[in-house]
């Protein structure tokens, strides 16, 4: 049997990276039947799928995250991805977000932590990190009045949906729900914003005109709905990856504390090294070749990022996290055409998450009585990060 053949989804949801090993040394261009997709698991190869979006099209059939959101800025090409992308992005600008990490991050980090340092223990991810990426994300989007537990529904359900490779109608039916529900939630207030702007992501999205071209409402909700996904999803992993990595290696967590200038090089190591989202999906535009093995038009391509950040020949000792590392930027946030616009901001919130973390809770450190258990391979997260202070 082919190595393609036995790779099971439970496999892969459990811990991917042995068999992203395995692949980059057997078969780096695999097809994986349990997931329908080939995946490309080398460093200069997962670069090559994500930049040359004319031989690997992000516009899939079918596509996962068209099906669950509406066509979006993450399944589109071309054009029409240029227009989507180019109206969304100026609230992400440096200039547009640069007061966020003082203004609005660091008090709500401040008022989580508030609530449980006396306690003198948390699990970093429900009590800190999940609250304080729904908080930042509804402040940004505009949408104050929705619960964060109903946020954090939206993105679990829709997140059903874009992992769906399986194509599992059970599935699909829960996203399909959640879209529907977004849907009627975002009508009314992408009404008031067009007759009372303010200064939200979502009213940006409703505003910008760029060549004399708005977004029609279909193009907001189905954009919000990857905003949701990605706001959450990968901020909050970030921040709970980032945390667990360097608690978990005491001695650089000194290092950290000594010199505090490497907060964002220990940030950036934890993405390397336990990457968030786990890969990026094309289909082939036409018949090509990836390290020596034939591609049909029409492949679903999955570039893994995850492997690509472990890749032997990229990288000095994949398998070490070292804050200290100085080897080029990594592929967490992919690259090319469909580099993560909230890249940005997701940092800003780690960054400012750590500093508050770091200067409020003395001695903070794991706790050895609650096992840490990371899953998933195409987002991957710890269930908990439970923790003590002095």
């Amino acid at each position: 049997m082919s190595i393609g053949s036995e790779i099971t989804v439970e496999q892969l949801e459990a811990d991917p990276y042995p068999t992203y090993e395995q692949l980059r040394a057997e078969a780096p261009v695999c097809f994986v039947e349990s997931v329908g997709l080939w995946l490309v698991t080398r460093w200069d190869d997962v670069q090559h799928v994500d930049k040359n979006p004319a031989l690997f099209t992000g516009e899939t059939e079918p596509s996962t995250l068209n099906r669950t959101f509406g066509k979006n800025l993450l399944g589109s090409e071309g054009a029409y991805h240029a227009r989507i992308r180019s109206i969304i992005y100026p609230w992400f600008r440096v200039g547009a977000i640069g007061e966020y990490p003082d203004k609005v991050i660091s008090p709500i980090a401040s008022e989580l932590v508030d609530g449980f340092a006396g306690r003198g223990e948390c699990d970093l991810v429900a009590d800190f990190a999940e609250p304080l990426s729904a908080r930042v994300l509804k402040q940004a989007l505009g949408l104050d009045f929705v619960e964060e537990s109903t946020l954090r529904r939206w993105f679990a359900e829709l997140a059903e949906g874009a992992a769906n490779f399986e194509g599992d109608p059970e599935r699909q039916k829960i996203a399909d729900a959640a879209s529907a529900e977004v849907n009627e939630t975002v009508a009314p207030v992408v009404d008031r914003l067009s007759r009372e702007p303010n200064d939200t992501l979502l009213s940006s999205m409703v505003h910008t005109e760029v060549d004399g071209e708005k977004l029609t409402l279909e193009e907001i909700r189905a954009n919000l709905k990857v905003m949701i996904v990605g706001g959450l999803q990968a901020t909050t992993d970030l921040i709970s990856l980032s945390l667990w990595a360097i608690l978990s290696h005491p001695e650089q967590l000194e290092l950290v504390r000594t010199e505090p200038s490497l907060v964002n090089q220990a940030i950036e190591e934890a993405a390397r090294w336990h990457s968030p989202v786990g890969t990026s999906t094309r289909q082939t535009t036409g018949a090509t070749e990836i390290a020596g093995v034939a591609l049909e038009q029409g492949s679903l391509v999955a570039a893994v990022l995850a492997s690509a950040n472990r890749d032997e020949r990229n990288w000095t000792d994949p398998e070490r996290y070292d804050v200290r590392r100085n080897e080029g930027s990594h592929l967490a946030f992919a690259t090319g055409p469909h580099l993560c616009l909230g890249a940005r901001l997701a940092r800003y919130e780690t960054r400012a998450a750590w500093r508050v973390l770091l200067e409020r809770l003395p001695g903070l450190r794991l706790d050895d009585d609650h096992a840490v258990e990371i899953s998933g391979w195409e987002f991957r997260s710890p269930n908990q990060v439970r923790v003590k202070w002095s």
